[in-house]
Order: C-alpha cells, then sequence, then structure tokens
C-alpha cells in the first residue's frame, strides 16, 4: 500500500510537469496567421489625386512583445493598408499665403499672315498656358487652340489622358495633374491631325503655370520652346529648357528646330517643375516671338521698370515689332503679392 501511494505520488508529480511544460510551449509556439488578402485598387477618378506611398502605422510603444501572436500581430499593423491614399503634397493652409494677379496679350507680328499663337488665362483655376502652334496652311492655329482648350478641360478634372505617364511623387497631385492635362492636349491634337490631310503633322508648343495661392506654390509645365521667366529681385531667370537641337548643344542653322512638341507623336514628354513664388516675383510665360526679338537683358528691365502689368505686356511686344516682328508673339505676366492676414 505504500508503494502505491509512492507510485501515485510519482505519477502526478511527472503529469504535472508534463502539463506546465506542454503550456508553455503552447505559449511560445509561432502563431501563423493568414496574410490579408489584398483588394483590387479602384480605377481613379478624374480630377483625383494620384497615390503615393502608404500612411505609416503608428508608432509602437516602445515596449517589447510578450508573446509570438503579438509580434505578428505588430507586424500586420505595420504593414501599408492596401486602398489607402496619403497626399503627398505638403499641407493645404486654411487661408491664401499669396496673391496672383496676370495680364496677357498675343499679336500677329509683322511677318505672318495669321496669328497661330493662343493662351489662356482662367482666374478660376489659376491656370496660365500660352502655345504656339506649326503647321502648314492654318494647322498651327488650330493645334494651338486645340491644345490651350484641352488643358483647361483636363485640369479641371473633366477628362484624364487615355495613356496617362506615371505618378511622379516629386511633383505632388497638382504636379501629376498638370502634366496630365498636357498629355492630354497631346493625344487632341495628334487625333485632330489623323483627320484632315491639312491638319496633318500639326503641332504647337506649351507652356502652362499652375498657382496654389494656399501653398504658396506654382507648378510649372512645357514642351518645346515657349518658356518660363521669373522676374525676383530686379534679376530675370529663365524658368524652363528649350527642347531644341541647340538646348542639345547643336549649332547652325538647325539650332532651332524643335526635338519635342505636343501632337506629332501619339505620346509625348512632358518637363514639369515646382516653384516656390514670393510676394514682388513677376512670372512671364511666351513664346519665342518674343524671346527671339528681345534680348533678355531687356526683358528683364522693361518687367523691373514697368509695375503695371497691361503696360508691360504693351512694351515688350512693341520692343519685338521694333527688332523685326518675325513671328507671333504671345505673352502672358503673373505678378504675386502677399496675401493680406485673415483676422
Amino acid at each position: 500500500m505504500q508503494d502505491a501511494q509512492i507510485l501515485y505520488t510519482v505519477t502526478g508529480v511527472v503529469f504535472a510537469g508534463l502539463a506546465g511544460w506542454v503550456a508553455k510551449v503552447l505559449a511560445t509556439a509561432p502563431v501563423f496567421v493568414p496574410a490579408p488578402k489584398a483588394t483590387p485598387h479602384p480605377p481613379p477618378s478624374e480630377g483625383a489625386s494620384p497615390s503615393s506611398r502608404e500612411p505609416d502605422a503608428p508608432p509602437s510603444s516602445g515596449k517589447a512583445p510578450t508573446s509570438a501572436r503579438e509580434s505578428i500581430e505588430e507586424e500586420i499593423a505595420s504593414l501599408p493598408r492596401v486602398g489607402a491614399v496619403e497626399d503627398d503634397d505638403e499641407p493645404t493652409g486654411p487661408y491664401a499665403m499669396i496673391l496672383v494677379t496676370a495680364a496677357g496679350t498675343t499679336d500677329q507680328g509683322k511677318h505672318r499672315k495669321n496669328n497661330e499663337d493662343s493662351y489662356a488665362i482662367d482666374d478660376k483655376l489659376h491656370l496660365l498656358v500660352v502655345a504656339d502652334g506649326m503647321g502648314r496652311h492654318a494647322a498651327g492655329e488650330v493645334a494651338s487652340s486645340v491644345a490651350v482648350a484641352a488643358i483647361e478641360e483636363a485640369f479641371s478634372g473633366e477628362v484624364v489622358p487615355k495613356a496617362p505617364p506615371e505618378p511622379d511623387p516629386k511633383l505632388g497631385r497638382r504636379g501629376n495633374r498638370l502634366r496630365a492635362a498636357v498629355c492630354v492636349a497631346n493625344e487632341r491634337v495628334h487625333q485632330r491631325s489623323l483627320e484632315a490631310d491639312e491638319h496633318a503633322g500639326m503641332g504647337t508648343t506649351v507652356v502652362c503655370a499652375h498657382f496654389s495661392p494656399n501653398k504658396q506654390k506654382v507648378y510649372l509645365a512645357h514642351v518645346g520652346d515657349s518658356r518660363c521667366y521669373r522676374l525676383r529681385a530686379g534679376k530675370l531667370a529663365c524658368l524652363t529648357q528649350d527642347h531644341t537641337l541647340g538646348a542639345a548643344g547643336i549649332t547652325g542653322k538647325n539650332a532651332d528646330v524643335l526635338v519635342r512638341a505636343v501632337g506629332p507623336e501619339p505620346t509625348v514628354e512632358v518637363d514639369v517643375a515646382v516653384e516656390s513664388p514670393l510676394p514682388g516675383d513677376v512670372y512671364l510665360l511666351c513664346s519665342d516671338g518674343l524671346t527671339r526679338m528681345v534680348p533678355e537683358a531687356q526683358i528683364q528691365a522693361t518687367l523691373a521698370a514697368t509695375p503695371d502689368l497691361a503696360e508691360a505686356t504693351s512694351k515688350l511686344v512693341d520692343l519685338a515689332n521694333a527688332a523685326g516682328g518675325r513671328d507671333n508673339i504671345t505673352l502672358i505676366l503673373a505678378s504675386i503679392t502677399a496675401a493680406p492676414m485673415p483676422p
């Protein structure tokens, strides 16, 4: 009987130890959690902001996980959430930090039979566009007017390109939106060039600017040799680079030949830049009918001495025509002032 009691005691001790060991193993064993299924992204709505990276997970408390399950759950929580969108732009303030005032003009010049330039100032969209068309007959005029109208329509969010470019996170939502609008213009002009023999091969240069007063930013897009300048503290700086053989290092009579334009090809590469305007700045968007006739030093002196925008545009056109006026002359001036402080 005593031996039986000893046997029962030993057996109980063994079972108790075995149960404790099993419980410990179960508590520390890896737990396999199925990965969350990726749901397909819905197609972006027109005018919607492109996705960049996903939002970062909330910071951890700094405490070490107490089990393998907690460790895995924290790892899953840190993964990007499928379908979440983060705007990579800087935060937009509740009030405008700058005010933008613009004035524009176009002139046929002294030698052209018609004006193939077009321009637009859209105060609602804070959008400025200058286009210089090219093509036989009146094709240049058609190309530039189609491009300007398409950019305004696309930037307002009504249409998107059939072949949208890959979003560039460095450009932010507005920069990518402006680039896409120029791509829409390229598709429209190219399609029109295929519909009539007299429009075959037509194209246009484009330079456009979108101002964001609440962010104190300006987004610039261009294709071709129409330019954007900025006058700051009396100094003129060119913010765009011509898409010509000359800009690529070719000299001689072919230096002015365009290597990129809106319309001749089904798709086009668009250069986009982002600037931070300051109060007192003046931005100039213009066709080459101005820059081929008037030296930059003379443009700088005229803008610095003429704060009234309408007067300045008139003076620059007169200077271009006085120098020969060999091409159409189109320009837009935009002045930047500080917005009044909110109450």
